[in-house]
């Protein structure tokens, strides 16, 4: 018994990845079927490096932090240490 799966990409992201799974006489649908049958068997492959919480938390921090429009910036590494005031 199958089940269909289905996904929404950017022209591009399925163009780009088209071209180098055929040269190894792969179609999209046989990279998704291997790919799946693999996280099925074994799992999320180690090197996927998933954030846990605390890592994502941090994350969120720096993106918020990124957007406020009164954090200072530092051109140099000297100023970068004052700002911080590291001794």
């Amino acid at each position: 018994m199958c089940a269909r799966v289905g996904s929404r990409v950017p022209i591009d992201v399925k163009e780009r990845p088209s071209k180098e799974l055929a040269a190894h006489g792969l179609s999209i649908s046989s990279f998704i079927r291997m790919a799946l049958s693999s996280v099925a068997n074994d799992g999320l492959p180690k090197y996927w490096g998933i954030p846990n919480t605390e890592t994502m938390q941090s994350i969120s921090e720096a993106i918020c932090d990124m957007r406020n429009p009164h954090l200072k910036g530092a051109s140099s590494y000297d100023k970068l240490e004052r700002l911080l005031d590291v001794k």
